[in-house]
């Protein structure tokens, strides 16, 4: 991936999230610390509105004169705007998805669908206060949806432990499945560091499994907002679910 393409991937990660870590980006694009700080310069340079937080990470600020202080807004902490998913899709994909709106509506494709999900999740939180559960949750459906949004998938649902995403649709891919089998690597892979972490500090043991099926689907429209209507999509996405609840934890099928 050249430079250009992760300034732009993390501009719109800052956008969406409001912040980032420097270790999430380093995780993210496999960055040595030389290369972070390139891009870290290029970003504080570039676009007045990122600021450092105290050498830790990077924050997305109001660009507004007057609001100088920082924006943190976490995709997961509002599930009501979750809900739609251009709450949650980079501004690249957007565009993308609404220049080609109208040549897409109607049109069948040969689509691959992905669940990923955190592996007894209910168990995990019981005991936590309802901050904590989210706390906890909340880097691991980023590490999904990041990974997903690399191979230019799109996210149709986040599932409260887990999301359910299409490659090949609304944005055209002939290797979508590969796309798809890369996306589940990179999340198995942004997850093991975080897995520790999480083994090390709480004593839980945070662990993901994804699944995925191919199969045919037709748009029938997309939204302003981009809500897409799929019709055909039963056999492709119920067999996805099917699968991702087969593989063992930390696992792909």
């Amino acid at each position: 991936m050249t430079f250009e393409a992760i300034l732009q991937q993390t501009v719109d990660i800052l956008q969406s999230r409001g912040r980032v870590s420097y270790r999430a980006l380093q995780r993210q694009f496999e960055l040595d610390d030389a290369y972070l700080a390139d891009l870290k310069n290029e970003l504080l340079y570039v676009y007045p509105q990122v600021v450092d937080d105290e050498g830790r990470g990077l924050v997305w600020t109001r660009e507004t004169a007057e609001a100088s202080t920082p924006v943190a807004v976490s995709p997961i902490a509002d599930h009501a705007s979750m809900r739609a998913p251009h709450a949650y899709t980079p501004p690249y994909l957007a565009e993308k998805i609404l220049t080609s709106r109208s040549a897409l509506e109607g049109e069948r494709k040969h689509v691959t669908v992905l669940f990923a999900d955190i592996k007894d999740s209910t168990e995990l939180i019981k005991d936590l206060d309802p901050e904590d559960a989210q706390k906890l949750l909340d880097p691991a459906i980023y590490m999904m949806m990041e990974a997903v949004h690399r191979f230019e998938g799109t996210v149709n649902q986040v599932l409260g432990d887990g999301l359910m995403s299409l490659f090949g649709a609304p944005i055209g891919h002939e290797d979508h499945a590969a796309r798809a089998c890369y996306a589940a690597l990179a999340m198995q892979a942004a997850m093991r560091d975080y897995t520790e972490e999480v083994r090390r500090q709480k004593g839980l043991e945070l662990r993901i499994r994804v699944g995925m099926h191919a199969g045919h689907v037709v748009v029938r429209a997309i939204g302003n907002d981009f809500p897409m209507d799929y019709s055909a999509a039963r056999q492709p996405t119920h067999l996805a679910a099917r699968m991702e609840q087969l593989p063992a934890p930390g696992s792909i099928r």
